[in-house]
């Protein structure tokens, strides 16, 4: 049978394509009829929609991964030959002599005029540009005062691709300009940003772009799912492989001849100077051990050419990781007994030293920027309250220290005006969480009837208000972990009085007590993440209404130590109904 149309179907050899090309590539079944001879009726998938059905005897088919991963390659290539062309004028010369412009290529090039204002398939006119950069030096440039007002936008792209959008990001947070700008920027200011360190920037000005990141993260639903702790540590060995810690001595650091004046040292120092700052407030505000470094600012060259506001900013973050090393590590678990009579005289000692450094920092004129971060820091030492041991003598008057400081910084932080509340960094919802947290077990204790419920019931909600208030996109984590808090008290009062005040997890600092409030919800609700995907839609109910704190109420001045020991009448605040918090 040399024809093989005159064989029997039976007696077809299995290598017989019988498929048209398009189906085969899809792997779909295929009804396609090819002879006999010329005869040939196309296939029902490909008439209905309208494709050309044939079949080529050479077509071998081409997996979508593989075309894609083509296409990206040929995405990484153009990159990597901008980043050279943009690279040419800086060959033999330090950064710092090619972020001054000396060569503008944006002003040359169309295709670089393109990438200022365009990441990807998102393009923004100048004036949006003006607009966010505009926004971001007003709003967010004060909690981290690490770059220069004076510059417009091309300065900063001139000076890194990711650095320029990392701003715009920034800004577009609560930017009206353009609608769901800071969603659309995302996924391609991710794939910016990890092509950036793969290969190892060869500018110190990433390091800059990786601490606003850290700063305000891009929005997220899910604490594992976050990225900032490592990046924060590429972060610090990059400022440290480009020698921003011996600011005065980048040649020591580099391969090629580098000409490092005196704005070049000002601005590595006030560059590795925000490098430590961002590192202590993740550290902190995540529970992990502190990768800052801070004997270069007790006995490191040049101090006084810092940035005056960042110098308060090192002084209070020092304080916070002397108090980290001391009381949170290695010390607090189950595993090391501790001397509690030194403990104590520890505590006192640090809380006098925080004392002293408000007073200097306001004797400097310092501003609520700084009042906000003493606060934390002072509650990030009240917390250790937690982990003393309820038969020390001291054990109450260590409660009354941390209600006091979540107090006193609740009250600070929710009654911002809105021109600061909403561009608060993430290590400040942070640290108002734990403080919520703090106030929610000490109120569900037997020492609830020594704190004027009243007032704290009041704060409580408002922080749960506060943290709904700073989300930016349904479901981020400001917005589930104030839905945890708010269910954590609804469940508390069915139950009765908790006396046992000692955490489970001990091992994540002062941020100890968010984690273990975290998994004791946990317990409680079945099917957690669900449940809470479900709850954010429909917030959880807390008070029916405010009632306003009374004009003397001054935060750690309302509480005088003398009267406190005398008041033994104060009774928690009974029936009190509960409502929405509208965010």
């Amino acid at each position: 049978m040399d024809n093989g149309l005159e064989r029997k179907p039976s007696e077809r050899s299995p290598g017989v394509r019988r498929a048209c090309t398009e189906c085969r590539q899809q792997k779909l079944r295929c009804n396609v009829i090819s002879g006999p001879g010329d005869y040939y009726k196309p296939c029902d998938r490909c008439s209905k929609a309208k494709l050309d059905c044939r079949i080529d005897t050479g077509f071998k088919r081409k997996g979508k991964r593989a075309a894609h991963g083509e296409v990206l390659r040929e995405l990484e290539e153009a990159r990597t030959k901008l980043r050279q062309y943009e690279s040419l004028s800086s060959l033999g010369r330090s950064e710092a002599v090619a972020s001054r412009g000396l060569i503008d290529l944006s002003q040359s090039c169309c295709q670089e005029e393109s990438s200022v204002r365009t990441l990807q398939h998102i393009t923004l006119t100048e004036t949006q540009l003006g607009e966010l950069y505009e926004t971001y030096f007003s709003s967010y440039h004060p909690f981290l005062p690490l770059l220069n007002p004076d510059y417009d936008y091309r300065h900063y792209h001139g000076l890194h691709l990711l650095l320029h959008w990392t701003i715009i990001s920034i800004a577009a947070r609560r930017y009206t300009g353009v609608p769901g700008l800071l969603f659309q920027l995302q996924r391609p200011l991710e794939e910016l940003l990890w092509s950036t360190v793969s290969r190892v920037p060869q500018v110190y000005h990433v390091c800059k772009a990786l601490a606003l990141l850290c700063t305000w993260p891009l929005p997220s639903s899910s604490t594992s799912q976050e990225p900032t702790m490592i990046l924060v540590g590429i972060m610090f060995q990059l400022a440290m492989q480009h020698g921003l810690h011996r600011p005065s001595h980048a040649q020591d650091f580099s391969r090629v001849q580098v000409e490092v004046q005196e704005e070049d040292i000002v601005d590595r120092l006030n560059t590795w100077a925000s490098v430590n700052v961002v590192a202590q407030m993740v550290s902190t505000g995540q529970g992990q051990p502190s990768l800052s470094r801070w004997a270069w600012y007790s006995y490191g060259q040049h101090l006084s050419k810092m940035k005056p506001a960042l110098q308060g900013r090192c002084q209070i973050e020092k304080f916070v990781d002397t108090v980290t090393k001391t009381l949170y590590t290695m010390q607090r678990d189950h595993v090391v007994d501790t001397d509690e009579v030194q403990r104590a005289l520890q505590i006192d000692m640090y809380a006098s030293e925080l004392a002293e450094l408000e007073i200097t920092l306001i004797s400097t004129g310092n501003s609520i920027f700084d009042i906000i971060h003493l606060k934390a820091a002072g509650l990030h030492l009240r917390l250790c309250a937690f982990f003393s041991k309820p038969s020390q003598p001291n054990y109450a008057t260590e409660l009354r220290n941390c209600y006091i400081s979540a107090s006193s910084l609740l009250k600070v932080v929710t009654t911002l005006n809105e021109d600061v509340f909403f561009f608060l960094p993430r290590y400040v919802e942070q640290m108002v969480l734990a403080a919520a947290i703090a106030l929610f077990k000490l109120l569900h204790s037997s020492y609830a009837t020594q704190i004027d419920s009243a007032d704290s019931r009041i704060l409580f909600a408002d922080a749960v208000t506060a943290l709904r208030r700073l989300s930016i996109r349904p479901n981020d984590l400001p917005q589930r972990l104030a839905e945890v808090t708010a269910q954590l008290w609804m469940n508390a009062q069915s139950q009765s009085t908790d006396d046992h005040l000692q955490l489970k997890v001990r091992c994540r600092g002062s941020l100890s007590l968010l984690f273990d409030a975290i998994w004791k919800w946990r317990q409680q609700v079945s099917n957690a993440d669900q449940s809470l995907e479900r709850a954010v839609e429909h917030p959880t109910v807390v008070l029916e209404q405010t009632y306003p704190l009374d004009d003397t109420f001054d935060g750690v001045n309302f509480f005088d130590t003398l009267s406190w020991m005398l008041d033994q009448d104060l009774q928690p605040l009974d029936n009190v109904n509960w409502i929405d918090y509208k965010t």
